[in-house]
């Protein structure tokens, strides 16, 4: 009986034990992680006028509460001098965990007084294989300034924005515009698939602001295409 009493002594005294240094292990440890925030002011896609200062609509960051607004960093630049796709990407300061949050900004720089740079209706006359797109897609041409042309999708959003593939299967290109207003291809890139057009040929009407072409994928896919400058 009383080894019975002297073991369940023990038994409780080291349970005690274990118990406190379980107890001192977990001192000062937080049981809440508080993330940042990161939110932008106007809009995440902005077209910006070639020429004209760039004005950031600016950004705001919270930490439990707190603003933290100033501590964001900001990575990236807006060549206002030149046309192209320039992205922001706003950073928080990190918690004390190690955690920040992020956002980003894409600023399309155009000049509003260029004949063919712009934004263009993919027609839904245009047809892959003789099947029509169906309504007109967006797409965007930006003037090199060399005499060549880049386009975010030279298959006119049928992948991207038709099938709903995302940017990732969208064909940027760059296209030679001759004084003739013909059209030749440099060259052209998917991501997704990793490969480019097996042909192209096309004219540039700059009196409409229209672009008509027809190119070759994947050996057997002809896209005959015409886009009308918005």
């Amino acid at each position: 009986m009383k080894k019975n009493i002297l073991y369940t002594m023990l038994f409780a005294l080291v349970a005690l034990v274990m118990t406190s240094c379980g107890d001192k292990k977990s001192e000062g440890l937080s049981r809440f992680t508080y993330y940042p925030t990161m939110d932008l002011k106007g809009e995440s896609y902005m077209v910006w006028d070639k020429g004209t200062p760039f004005v950031d609509p600016g950004y705001t960051s919270e930490l439990n509460g707190e603003d933290v607004t100033g501590q964001v960093t900001v990575s990236g630049n807006v060549d206002v001098n030149t046309s192209g796709i320039y992205t922001l990407t706003y950073t928080s300061t990190k918690n004390s965990d190690g955690f920040d949050a992020s956002a980003s900004r894409t600023v399309v720089v155009l000049d509003p007084n260029s004949a063919i740079e712009g934004f263009y209706l993919n027609q839904a006359s245009s047809n892959r294989n003789g099947t029509a797109f169906g309504r007109d897609f967006e797409v965007l041409v930006i003037d090199n300034g060399d005499g060549t042309i880049t386009t975010d999708d030279v298959l006119g959003g049928w992948y991207c924005q038709r099938a709903g593939y995302g940017t990732r299967y969208a064909m940027t290109a760059t296209i030679g515009v001759n004084d003739d207003g013909t059209l030749e291809l440099v060259d052209s890139y998917v991501p997704g698939w990793g490969d480019g057009l097996d042909s192209f040929e096309g004219v540039w009407d700059a009196e409409n602001g229209i672009i008509n072409f027809v190119c070759v994928y994947a050996g057997s896919l002809q896209f005959t295409e015409t886009w009308v400058k918005e």
